[in-house]
């Protein structure tokens, strides 16, 4: 509401009756802390109330949904005096449950926002829609503690539609909730984000591929796309398998590769020989910020590759043999109409049981995910820095001693890939942009 000069004209029992230029407004005292005014605009006006508190800035504003004023009154100073030790406990005016933060904090970032790598909300809100609203909707977000995050997990662990979540979902819950208290810390509902206390992920190594599996995965993966011809799907698998070698020849995250675009790729020569040679270079915006990373050589191929099939896809409609690039935004992994591919593990457990390679190992499922770790393994066996490949993984080398101390060598190499240049050249009608 907007702040008005106020004169008093008269009195009531118990205030001043004073005016602004468009409504009447009664100031119960405490220095002019506590007014009730009504909507003279309304049918029926309740009496609304305005309260401030020393120390705090701005107003509380509420109905009191009494038409009686002594009713109203009492109600307003009742309020006043609750909401003074409050702020002098250290907690806010304005107070507001987690479901009413939530939905304000919802619809602020569906008009304003993108997460902070520039993709939807739509997964956070599905997750705190999921559980975390049923739980705290009611609660006053001032008084979520972290004593509640200690029970959420403990019910969480009761409450489930498939199966227990494990601490590393759980740890992807509270991810999701963070936003939501950001917002509420940002708009004055709140003093502090509470503690969260949550469940640690379990440490130890996690499933990866033997060199020998990985060869039965790279050697199969010709025949798995060729079958999916007469099954309508060989594009899908066309994409899936050159989206899993780029996993396994760069050590990126599926969800760096998802945002990936062309403009993304540059090189960098070396002369060998006499001869010059390329490393490929790619730019990605991950969990841990925006770094570069170095394809393995050979693994230029599959950008080839995908790039010569997006090229006729768009040409396929042109005459005289005009080619038609991808834009240097398009995604490199995407459908026909350019619209990024959201999903590859369907395609990945295919692509397992067609090779003969098992899922579970060690009683724990491979994931996309294990194709970083089996590029960490690799490199790490073949004794390349350690401090490299965790800026070239976007992680910290903790995490890799945490992980993959078991093929950590005590010797330091100069390079990431530990290999030479690529020697490979493409010829044919497409000139490539990196």
């Amino acid at each position: 509401m907007a702040t008005n000069r106020i004169d008093i004209i008269g009195y009531v029992d118990g205030g001043a009756v004073v005016t602004t230029e468009s409504e009447g407004y009664i100031d119960l005292g405490r220095e002019g802390r506590v007014v009730l005014y009504k909507r003279q605009h309304l049918k029926n006006p309740k009496w609304q109330a305005r309260i401030s508190v020393p120390n705090a800035t701005g107003y509380k504003v509420i109905s009191t949904k009494l038409s009686d004023f002594e009713e109203a009154k009492r109600f307003a100073l009742n309020l006043y005096d609750d909401l003074y030790m409050q702020v002098k406990a250290g907690g806010p005016l304005n107070t507001k449950s987690f479901k009413q933060v939530y939905e304000e904090w919802k619809a602020y970032v569906k008009v304003h926002g993108r997460t902070r790598r520039d993709g939807t909300w739509d997964t956070t809100i599905e997750r705190i829609d999921s559980y975390a609203l049923e739980f705290f909707g009611t609660k006053r977000i001032d008084q979520i503690k972290e004593a509640d995050f200690t029970e959420y997990w403990a019910w969480r662990r009761q409450n489930y539609a498939k199966k227990v979540p494990s601490n590393s979902t759980l740890k992807r819950e509270r991810t999701s909730i963070m936003p939501v208290f950001k917002f509420a810390l940002s708009k004055g509902y709140i003093t502090k984000i509470p503690e969260t206390n949550t469940p640690k992920a379990k440490d130890g190594r996690r499933p990866t591929f033997t060199q020998e599996e990985w060869e039965a995965i790279r050697e199969a993966m010709p025949d798995w796309v060729k079958e999916a011809v007469e099954l309508a799907t060989w594009r899908d698998r066309f994409m899936a398998m050159h989206c899993f070698m780029i996993l396994a020849n760069t050590g990126l995250r599926i969800g760096e590769l998802r945002r990936f675009r062309w403009r993304d790729i540059s090189s960098v020569t070396e002369r060998v020989k006499g001869k010059v040679h390329k490393y490929y270079v790619g730019h990605a915006d991950g969990k841990t910020g925006a770094r570069q990373f170095v394809f393995q050589p050979g693994a230029e191929v599959s950008l080839k590759l995908v790039y010569e099939q997006r090229c006729k896809e768009l040409s396929r409609d042109k005459p005289d043999g005009e080619i038609v690039k991808p834009g240097p935004d398009e995604t490199i992994l995407c459908h026909p109409d350019g619209e990024p591919i959201r999903e590859f593990k369907h395609s990945f457990k295919s692509l397992l049981d067609f090779a003969e390679v098992p899922v579970k190992v060690d009683g724990k499922s491979r994931t996309i995910y294990s194709l970083r770790h089996f590029y960490a393994t690799r490199r790490l066996s073949k004794e390349a820095s350690a401090h490299l490949i965790a800026k070239q993984m976007g992680t910290s080398i903790e995490m890799l001693e945490k992980h993959y101390s078991h093929v950590i060598s005590s010797k330091v190499a100069a390079q990431i890939t530990g290999q030479k240049p690529s020697p490979i050249v493409m010829k044919g009608k497409v000139e490539f942009p990196f």
